[in-house]
């Protein structure tokens, strides 16, 4: 059960919403609760070792920029969007290379190009026969046929395209069946069990809950595929019939004309024909594609030109940060560090500079310390609403005087900082009792067995 102030809150989005808004004051749809307040519970060796990059490997880079901006206090309103742009041109971009499979737009431009000429000097050809007087209507008949035949092999190709798309979509999300990897969902749901006590989902029911979703996209992008079948089948047999009625008017022509040549030709023009209501379909789908992407682009444009528009206000919130973040980690270890902004194609990224070098794996994790540290007095100084505790694990590999440091600092923030240890590892001149709130042994164990 998980309840905000008093009320039962079942559905998960639902709760992280309201729970955003509640301790943010924030509407917002992206950051997500959860992606905030990572910086404040490093419970991840990842975590540990990263001032910045606080989320997991999969994270993109407008994810990240959502977050860098909410924990400045810059409005991120258009930032779900973004994300949402972001994807649509991935999946747009993963169609064209599809689509360069059959050939750049360019060289079917060319062979358009090349076939036309071929067709219209094979149907001055085809004019240029001895004909008697009952050609004439034969030849439209057939001219009337040949239009026909050309338009049912366009759609046909039409339909085969998209059935191998659709069934290259399938073979993907088939591969996810075989390839899951049990070991990270069961890494989610684990990190999830510790921030919900009382879970009342199984870890079978997290797999099971992804084979279905796979299952329910197998069949969304599926059902289209009987009635394209169908489609096919009823082209193909109307192309069957009308190259019969083709066929037999050609019969009829021969008796009239030269056979040979003439069927000569009408069987390269067909051949051309197929060809190009191919080629035409191939074009139409690459300019779709391109105008789609000529738009998300436009769109994202808008979008990114709004988020720098805010750059000044961007650059004197790390300005200020800065002013704390320096003097913490001089605090800490003598050393500066600095934050700052560098701006790519996808939008801002952080970037923590220590303008001493690099430092040790017991000095990082103070510097991690300085910047949660500094965080907490930016934050309370601009009004930022942020969570005013941080919990930070695997601290055993730093030293004792620089623990000792960290100690004395937390103890001067307006925050409470949580650190789970062992010890053995704590310096002797620390007196636990002052700090400790939860004891753990081999025979008081969190989790007990009855």
């Amino acid at each position: 059960m998980q309840e905000i102030n008093g009320e039962n809150i079942i559905n998960d989005k639902e709760f992280d919403t309201q729970l955003k808004n509640e301790i943010f004051k924030s509407s917002v749809d992206k950051p997500t609760f959860r992606q905030i307040i990572s910086k404040n519970i490093r419970d991840e060796k990842n975590k540990m070792n990263n001032i910045v990059k606080v989320l997991n490997s999969f994270a993109s880079s407008e994810v990240y920029e959502a977050l860098y901006l909410f924990w400045l206090g810059i409005d991120t309103d258009n930032h779900n969007e973004k994300e949402r742009l972001s994807l649509n041109k991935k999946k747009e971009e993963n169609f064209q290379k599809r689509l360069k499979k059959e050939g750049e737009l360019s060289l079917i431009e060319q062979q358009l190009a090349f076939l036309n000429g071929k067709i219209e000097e094979l149907n001055e050809r085809k004019n240029n026969f001895n004909l008697n007087k009952n050609y004439s209507s034969d030849i439209e008949k057939l001219n009337e046929i040949k239009s026909t035949l050309n338009r049912n092999a366009t759609e046909l190709s039409r339909l085969e395209i998209r059935k191998d798309l659709i069934n290259e979509s399938k073979e993907d999300l088939e591969q996810e069946f075989t390839q899951i990897d049990t070991s990270q969902i069961k890494s989610l749901y684990e990190k999830a069990k510790s921030l919900i006590v009382n879970i009342q989902v199984s870890f079978e029911d997290t797999v099971k809950f992804h084979n279905d979703l796979i299952s329910e996209k197998l069949e969304y992008i599926t059902k289209e595929l009987p009635e394209i079948d169908q489609l096919i089948r009823k082209t193909t047999s109307k192309i069957a019939s009308l190259r019969k009625e083709e066929d037999k008017l050609i019969n009829t022509l021969n008796k009239s004309t030269l056979a040979e040549d003439f069927e000569k030709v009408i069987s390269a023009l067909n051949k051309q024909f197929e060809r190009k209501g191919n080629l035409e379909e191939q074009k139409r789908l690459w300019l779709d594609s391109q105008e789609k992407l000529t738009r998300i682009d436009n769109d994202l444009r808008a979008i990114n030109e709004g988020i720098s528009s805010n750059d000044n206000q961007i650059q004197n919130r790390i300005t200020e940060f800065n002013k704390y973040f320096s003097v913490m980690s001089n605090r800490l270890y003598g050393e500066t560090y600095l934050l700052s902004t560098q701006k790519n194609e996808k939008g801002y990224e952080l970037i923590v500079t220590n303008l001493e070098g690099n430092p040790s794996t017991g000095k990082k994790k103070g510097q991690i310390a300085a910047f949660d540290f500094a965080y907490i007095e930016f934050a309370d100084k601009l009004d930022i609403e942020c969570l005013h505790f941080i919990m930070h694990d695997q601290l055993e590999t730093i030293h004792d005087n620089q623990l000792n440091t960290i100690v004395e600092v937390a103890n001067s923030i307006n925050g409470q900082y949580i650190v789970p240890i062992l010890r053995d590892k704590i310096p002797s001149n620390i007196d636990i009792s002052d700090f400790e709130v939860l004891s753990l042994s081999q025979d008081e164990k969190l989790f007990k067995i009855h």
